[in-house]
């Protein structure tokens, strides 16, 4: 795997970072579908800055410009005559640079999958996303507050089964091992992004998480808050470290290898900005813990 490639430096490259990590986890899997994804809400996203820009009254708009204007050269008079127009290509030609800009964007998007197979794939994909982030933070709390157990998939697995296995959404595959197992086999190189997904979905809204993607990214998401995306980007390193340097008991590599996992880049960090840790268990998580019994098969 490699280091996602991120810059943070001010707002407008926090969402477009904000983007490229939710892409990320939802596709480790198909580069394809990752890149339509980016491109695809790059676009949303530009087509909401823009809109912005377009509200504002024509002194505001001129006065922007003018602003920027000793780095337009000669399009400053177009920029002024016409400027929601010239400040919508703008946007759009920067935000779809990864892409060649607009041009190389919208050849991208022709031979992407649809709107709407996005939209099957991002909603197919949340039920799995949620249950791989429980499942490494379930890891890290035991292996953080019960280290003399030894934490393990197998464990984590086991306690959702007990303390969740009733549950069952429509549409979504119910709580079971084999789920959970196929869940983690498909995610587990984004499991840091998950488990900062599901953390910071729950702390910050008390409605349930919410399944429906396309719904999520029609507006600048919760993530694109700056304190938020700061949490998000904090608790998914914290995960990543502690996949890379844990080993489960009798295994000779760590739970994640750094080959096997898409890291954060280290730079977009403090030093001395310290990781959160995994909360505790609750009381019917080590109830589950306590009655749990090694199966012949280890994940």
């Amino acid at each position: 795997m490699a280091t996602i490639q991120l810059v943070v430096s001010e707002r407008i490259s926090r969402h477009l970072a904000a983007i490229r990590l939710m892409s990320y986890m939802a596709f480790p899997d198909d580069a394809k579908l990752r890149a339509a994804a980016e491109v695809t809400f790059r676009t949303i996203l530009a087509d909401w800055y823009s809109g912005v820009f377009a509200k504002q009254d024509k002194r505001a708009q001129t006065r922007l410009i003018r602003q920027i204007g000793s780095k337009l050269g000669t399009d400053l008079p177009r920029a002024l005559k016409y400027p929601t127009e010239w400040i919508r290509g703008l946007i759009f030609n920067n935000f779809l640079d990864p892409a060649g800009g607009i041009h190389g964007g919208a050849l991208q998007l022709t031979t992407s999958p649809s709107a709407e197979e996005l939209k099957r794939e991002w909603t197919n994909r949340w039920w799995p996303i949620v249950y791989t982030g429980k499942l490494i933070a379930l890891i890290g709390s035991i292996h953080q507050h019960h280290r003399e157990v030894g934490a393990s998939v197998n464990k984590a697995i086991h306690i959702l089964c007990q303390t969740e296995g009733g549950a069952h959404m429509s549409g979504f595959p119910g709580v079971y091992e084999s789920s959970l197992k196929k869940a983690w086999t498909k995610f587990r190189p984004v499991a840091h992004l998950c488990a900062a997904y599901v953390t910071t979905e729950s702390h910050y809204y008390e409605e349930q998480i919410s399944r429906d993607f396309w719904e999520y990214w029609k507006h600048p998401p919760a993530l694109y808050d700056d304190h938020v995306f700061g949490a998000f980007c904090l608790l998914a390193k914290s995960a990543e470290r502690f996949a890379n340097s844990f080993f489960p008991r009798g295994q000779r590599q760590p739970l994640i290898p750094k080959e096997k996992i898409f890291a954060l880049p280290d730079e977009i960090f403090e030093p001395s900005h310290p990781l959160p840790p995994f909360r505790a268990l609750t009381g019917d998580e080590l109830a589950a813990l306590k009655i749990y019994r090694a199966p012949k098969q280890f994940v």
